[in-house]
């Protein structure tokens, strides 16, 4: 098989189904009309997105340890039935419990598809490229609001939320299935033609490590804080983007919302723009540069005065944050191997989960506590940077160590 042709056709394929998933960040323009039609209040409506993300992360680990056994083309190819079926089931629904058990099916098809199926079963087919190919597929998930909301509007006006939420399912679903059937699954050691690892002694010594030997790895809790604490700055104004710049520049909801999709498509820009670097100088100048500029960025938010520095400020937040997700794969099979990215890969995402928690509510409580201003929450996530910035250095300090230890023992047994 010439695998050089199908790792771009699996590469295409797996963006476009990445950007379907990408839904779930277009999921605020469903909870006012279900709210409405339903006389539920927006706080059980909203938990229906905290479902799908935290469904959604959680499934991940779990589709990484069904590749053992499936291809990742029947991963995705369950997990776009899975997507699509409960999307269509909310069609259907009568009841609050009805919408959450809905949603929970359709977020463990979501993260079967993404990153389920498509992340590690891309990092190791481009060895040469992770970094650009991590930010390519998580540009595809993350350019979804940009494409999938007008057009959700314009069903939701037209037809309703429940027969929106039929459209979209059935779509999903048959869109997803075929584009499974277009991924091939990478295989085991494939290197592509002319193509030769840098020699390192990080990287001749990195064993692939299960995510038991992974969690007992003293680099790996140090990295997953790390990329918590980097993601709950993005999760904050993610989530509160639109309140965000209506309080604070006195600016209709129309204007806010053009601000929202400059802030989705920097997301989007920053995976793609970061990965590349990330192949060029290193994962590790990204992630502190990231801490850096995300943590100024958020100080910066408490004395703007202009709608121009506003807008600057929520560009930096927006492509730090998807610098994050786009080395997040690639370094972790760095540090911990290929083999068995899908699993650690996984588990390393529920970082993702844990900021999409934290983030959202940390603005709320605050807002709340000082009468709807929100700059103490800026503060604080622009000193949870600085945290990571610290505990960035000792990650490095632990890394160093580890390197200068197996570079005596491999000059020894030489």
């Amino acid at each position: 098989m010439n695998y050089e042709s199908r790792r771009w056709v699996s590469l295409v394929a797996s963006i476009l189904a990445s950007m379907c998933a990408g839904l779930a960040y277009s999921w605020s323009v469903f909870l006012k009309p279900l709210s409405s039609i339903f006389n539920w209040s927006a706080t059980d409506t909203a938990l229906s997105f905290t479902l799908l993300m935290s469904t959604a992360a959680a499934t991940a680990i779990f589709a990484g340890k069904a590749q053992d056994y499936l291809q990742p083309k029947s991963v995705i190819l369950i997990g776009g039935i899975l997507f699509g079926a409960g999307l269509t089931a909310i069609g259907f629904i009568q009841s609050l419990a009805q919408m959450y058990t809905c949603v929970i099916i359709a977020g463990i098809g979501l993260g079967a598809v993404y990153p389920g199926g498509t992340m590690s079963n891309m990092i190791k087919f481009f060895p040469d490229k992770s970094g650009s190919i991590s930010g390519f597929v998580s540009a595809g998930y993350g350019i979804g609001p940009v494409v999938w909301a007008p057009i959700s509007v314009a069903l939701l006006d037209r037809f309703g939320i429940i027969s929106t939420m039929k459209i979209l399912g059935i779509a999903f679903m048959v869109i997803i299935v075929l584009l499974s059937r277009l991924v091939t699954k990478c295989p085991e050691g494939y290197r592509p033609e002319g193509w030769v690892p840098k020699s390192n002694i990080s990287q001749k010594n990195t064993s692939d490590k299960n995510w038991r030997k992974m969690l007992l790895d003293p680099l790996f809790w140090p990295l997953a804080i790390i990329f918590t604490l980097g993601e709950i700055t993005g999760m904050m104004i993610i989530g509160h983007a639109s309140p965000i710049a209506q309080d604070m520049l006195r600016i209709t909801p129309a204007a806010a919302a053009a601000i929202v999709i400059i802030l989705s498509l920097a997301n989007t820009l920053g995976k793609v723009i970061w990965g590349a670097i990330s192949d060029r100088i290193g994962r590790y100048p990204v992630i502190s540069f990231l801490l850096l500029l995300g943590g100024a960025a958020m100080f910066a938010l408490t004395v703007v005065n202009s709608y121009s520095t506003f807008v600057m400020c929520f560009i930096i937040i927006g492509l730090c944050y998807g610098g994050f997700l786009s080395v997040m794969a690639p370094l972790t099979a760095d540090l911990f191997g290929p083999k068995n990215l899908p699993v650690n890969y996984g588990i390393m995402f529920l970082t993702v989960a844990i900021a999409a928690y934290v983030g959202p509510l940390l603005a709320s409580v605050v807002k709340e506590a000082n009468n709807g201003n929100y700059s103490d929450a800026f503060i604080i996530a622009a000193l949870l940077n600085l945290l990571g910035l610290i505990i960035y250095g000792i990650f490095l300090f632990f890394k160093k160590r580890r390197e200068s230890s197996l570079g005596a023992r491999q000059s020894i047994i030489s």
